[in-house]
This record gives C-alpha cells, structure tokens and sequence, in this order.
C-alpha cells in the first residue's frame, strides 16, 4: 500500500476508516502479545525436561518443586501441581492434572477469541462505511435534478475506500486468529503428551 492510497482511505473514507483503524491497532496488540507468550521457551524452557528427569528419577520431588517454581514456564506449572498432589490415586491425580492443563492453555488463548472478533467487526464496519457511503450518493441524486457526476464522488469515495479498509484490516487479522489457533491447539498437544508422561513417571 502506498502512502498515496493511505492518504486517499483517510481523506476520503469518511467516519468509519477509524474505528477499523482503531480494531487494526488492538488486532496488532492483542496478536504480537500472544505471540510472545506462546514461544517454545515460555512452554518449556532450554533443558527443562531433562532437569525433570533426574530431579523425578532420584526422587528428589521437594527440590523439583523449587526448581519448576523459579522455571516459571507453562509447563513448570503443571509439573508443581502434579508433585504437590503425587500422594493422590493415579486417577484423581490424572484428573488434576489435566484440569491444571486446561487451565494453562485457557491462560494462553486468552483474547484470542477478540482477535476473530476484530476481523469480523473491521469487515462489518467496512459495509456500513460502504452502506453510508451509498445513502451520500442516493441524496445527492435525490436532491439534484441533474446529477453532476463530481457530485456523486465524495459518496462513491466513501464507499469503496472503507470497504477496501475494512479488508485491509480483516484479512490478515484473520489469518493472526488463525494461525494462533493452531499454534495453541499445538500447544496443548505437547502438553498433554508431556503430562501423560509425567503422570507415569509419578506413579512408577
């Protein structure tokens, strides 16, 4: 996009280019915030897991707890509750576990949800920068017996340039939502491997 046309969407899209711009801004927020905090290493740090091991293989859970407390990542988290919780039933144990999982990956989908909602809001207020647009045109005919087509361009204007906005802005936003779902949906498939793990490690 040129700085031509961003001068054209702002000088001509009427009211409505801002508050997809506004959507644009938190889209961008929201998508870069989440992004940081699903890296591999917010999930499991550099030798986290091999730490786990030797701390599970000799026993030494106190010390684990200590270890997984300053680690800090996703997966330290669950590996608290599960030690802190080891002299419960394999099953109730499973359970907490599990529900502990949900709660983390809940955690790091948080706002998600808004990302899609952004997109489908900066296509909608696109429309109604498209529909006000179309009523400016329509009073112009409506009041001129000849209609002057300059006349008519400041609606047409309006029209087209917050339509193109708005996808501007949906577009990639959805492809963001998208592609942190699946990095999340990932995610969670990792942790649940890795807690299953975990579990039998516990409990041998």
């Amino acid at each position: 996009m040129n700085d031509s046309l961003i001068i054209s969407i702002f000088d001509k899209g009427g009211f409505f280019v801002y508050p997809i711009l506004l959507c644009s801004i938190i889209a961008l927020s929201i998508f870069l915030k989440r992004l940081y905090l699903t890296r591999r290493k917010n999930i499991f740090t550099l030798g986290f897991l091999g730490k786990l091991e030797n701390y599970i293989s000799e026993g030494n859970f106190d010390s684990c707890i200590v270890f997984c407390q300053k680690d800090g990542s996703v997966f330290s988290k669950i590996v608290v509750t599960a030690l802190l919780n080891r002299s419960k039933p394999t099953n109730e144990l499973e359970k907490i576990i599990e529900d502990e999982g949900v709660r983390q990956i809940f955690d790091l989908s948080k706002s998600n949800e808004i990302l899609g909602s952004l997109s489908n809001i900066s296509t909608l207020l696109g429309l109604l920068g498209t529909i006000s647009g179309m009523i400016t045109v329509f009073q112009v005919i409506a009041t001129q017996p000849v209609v002057d087509p300059p006349s008519l361009a400041g609606g047409i204007s309006e029209a087209l340039y917050t339509t193109a906005f708005g996808l501007l802005v949906a577009i990639p936003t959805f492809i963001g939502y998208k592609f942190l779902a699946e990095r999340i949906n990932e995610i969670a498939m990792m942790l649940q491997a890795e807690s299953m793990k975990l579990l039998s490690r516990i409990k041998n």
